[in-house]
């Protein structure tokens, strides 16, 4: 009896086992999407319309915000993008910051293609240059952030700058 009370106690401890990695992978995949700004579902998905939208896309996520108290907001800050033909850079037509910041791009899934860093002043016709390559068809949001002083891009320092009314900073376009 005691070799079958200690088999059913190693098939309890493998059990306990695979529950534990299961439920690590999914805290890791949900904590992966708040850093990437990954929607939590499918109804989140809708890209702004204009320089700010209150209810299509969420202000920030706790990675983006954990570092100052308050969220950035708008002031002078603005950015225009058209639809433009699919590649490895984003042309943006015009660009104005208040303080040294980011121009990210970013899929209709949340991921971050790329950023590119600009001075506090007024930008036209400049460019921001992707790791990733948008593809013709797709929908795409060139968003504003405030950099965090190092210079480096990142989401979990770098903050979304936000509108009064909650929306995002930022543009929608499509690449043809």
């Amino acid at each position: 009896m005691d070799m079958n009370n200690r088999g059913n106690q190693t098939i309890a401890i493998l059990i306990i086992i695979v529950l534990v990695v299961f439920a690590w992978d999914i805290g890791r995949k949900q904590t992966l999407n708040l850093l990437s700004g990954s929607p939590a579902s499918s109804a989140d998905t809708g890209l702004i319309e204009d320089s700010y939208a209150p209810d299509n896309v969420s202000a920030t996520s706790d990675a983006e915000s954990s570092n100052k108290n308050l969220p950035l907001l708008a002031g002078d800050e603005s950015i225009k993008v058209a639809d433009q033909p699919a590649g490895m850079e984003v042309k943006v037509s015009s660009l104005s910051l208040s303080e040294m910041g980011w121009v990210g791009v970013r899929d209709g899934d949340g991921r971050v293609l790329g950023a590119g860093r600009f001075d506090a002043g007024s930008f036209k016709d400049v460019t921001v240059s992707l790791l990733r390559a948008t593809v013709a068809g797709d929908s795409y949001q060139a968003l504003l952030y405030v950099d965090d002083g190092d210079k480096i891009f990142d989401l979990q320092k770098d903050i979304l700058i936000t509108g009064s009314n909650g929306g995002v900073a930022g543009t929608n376009f499509k690449a043809l």
